[in-house]
């Protein structure tokens, strides 16, 4: 029986709570990766799934099995964030049920900030941590296959008090090859303590079409720190 303390979806990630669809019966041929020579907009991708939020339900395998439920509101405005009014927010909530792990049931509501142009500002977990990017990140406007980049930094405090720091998390994308039409945007969040020790890595996987409409593909969080604990939500 494997123990987790706590599961979270790490930082702000490029992507948050994209839809997604269905599929067919049967089993698929395998398919090898095809690199498109197509710019990908990612800065419309993220804006409008910010904008129109988004309900999933994922299994969960990996050292733990079970099923998730992540579901992301539409941003709206007239929040204040960091003494600042008029900006954007959204609440984002996830809930796990596993069969093999303790605890079995775990859920995590947390607000994203954003300005006006659907840039995060930061987050606050419900009796949790909270979370400022003191430089405003950096989403590009598009990306083809190959391209990486740093989106930004964000200092995380035990809570809203920022009194304690509990450390930072590091967003990074990487735009990897899918279909002629489609891209896979890699969305990489590393978490370190207050001691810049690494604890865990998520790869938030989204297929990106040319209009810029995103779907989740995968959730893959990888703990570090002496623990072998590796979750994929799908």
């Amino acid at each position: 029986m494997k123990h987790i303390f706590s599961i979270i979806t790490i930082g702000c990630t490029v992507l948050i709570g994209a839809c997604g669809g269905g599929g067919g019966g049967g089993t698929p041929a395998p398919t090898v990766p095809v690199a498109a020579a197509l710019s990908f907009p990612l800065k419309t991708a993220f804006s409008s799934t910010v904008a129109n939020g988004s309900t999933r339900q994922l299994t969960v395998s990996g050292s733990c099995n079970g099923t998730a439920n992540l579901t992301s509101a539409a941003a709206v405005g007239g929040a204040t964030f960091e003494g600042i009014s008029g900006r954007l927010s959204a609440a984002r909530t996830l809930t796990i049920s596993l069969t093999n792990c303790t605890p079995a049931s775990i859920a995590s509501t947390q607000t994203i900030y954003y300005d006006s142009n659907y840039t995060p500002l930061g987050t606050n977990t419900v009796g949790g941590e909270y979370g400022v990017f003191l430089t405003a990140p950096n989403i590009p406007t598009s990306a083809k296959v190959g391209d990486t980049g740093t989106i930004g930094t964000m200092t995380r405090y035990t809570n809203s008090t920022k009194t304690v720091l509990a450390g930072q998390s590091v967003s990074s994308y990487v735009v990897e090859a899918d279909t002629a039409s489609t891209a896979i945007l890699n969305s990489i969040s590393k978490l370190y303590n207050a001691s810049n020790v690494l604890i865990a890595t998520e790869q938030d996987r989204y297929r990106i079409s040319t209009t810029g409409t995103p779907t989740l593909v995968s959730i893959d969080i990888q703990y570090a720190n002496g623990s072998t604990t590796h979750l994929v939500l799908q």
